[in-house]
Formats: C-alpha cells, sequence, structure tokens
C-alpha cells in the first residue's frame, strides 16, 4: 500500500529505488523513514517556535518475526507502478480470498 502523500516519493528517479528497497526491508525502513520523514516536515518551519512534544508519540510494535511483505487479496505485482529503472520489484505472494475493496477518498 502507498499513501497518496508519498506518490512523488515514490515516483521521482532520486527517491524511486530507496523507495522500492523499503517493500521487503521492514527493518531498513523502521530505521530510515522516521528521521527523514522528521527532516522534510521541518522544511521551511522556524523551529525555534516549535514545542518538542515527542515523548507522546507511541513506539509502533514490532513485527512479528513471521510478517512478511504481500498483496493483498485481488492485488498482484501486474499492478505495481514499477519507478525504479535499476531494479525490478521484487515478487510476492498474493493473499487468498475476495479482491480487497479500499473506499475512494474524494479529492477535496
Amino acid at each position: 500500500m502507498r499513501l497518496q502523500s508519498d506518490h512523488l516519493l515514490a515516483r521521482d528517479s532520486r527517491t524511486a529505488c530507496e523507495w522500492q528497497s523499503f517493500t521487503n526491508d521492514q527493518e531498513k525502513f523502521s530505521e530510515t523513514f522516521p528521521d527523514v520523514m522528521g527532516r522534510l516536515a521541518l522544511l521551511g518551519v522556524d523551529q525555534s517556535q516549535l514545542i518538542d512534544c515527542s515523548e507522546v508519540i507511541p513506539i509502533a510494535p514490532p513485527l512479528p518475526a513471521s510478517s512478511r511483505p504481500h498483496f493483498p487479496a485481488g492485488k498482484t505485482n501486474a499492478d505495481v507502478e514499477q519507478a525504479c529503472a535499476e531494479t525490478p520489484f521484487p515478487t510476492f505472494p498474493t493473499d487468498p480470498g475476495p479482491a480487497t475493496v479500499v473506499a475512494p477518498v474524494p479529492n477535496l
């Protein structure tokens, strides 16, 4: 799953391969993404005017050791919008069952 806010990061030639590398490396994502997102969130912000309330943000529980990347039912590698020119997208299994339905988000 990719959030719409991540669309350009996943598509830009400068970041696409790094972004794709997170798909099957949860540890790398967990170590890298928070710092990068924090720096992006502060672009153009006067940091001296901020109040640090980071202690209220809970630490995410680790994924179970048996957890592996997979596509939701109804999706396959054919649905991936490949953006990394250097490396093919990894192959993941698809969950069994009826296609997963996600309600569209209206453009506001």
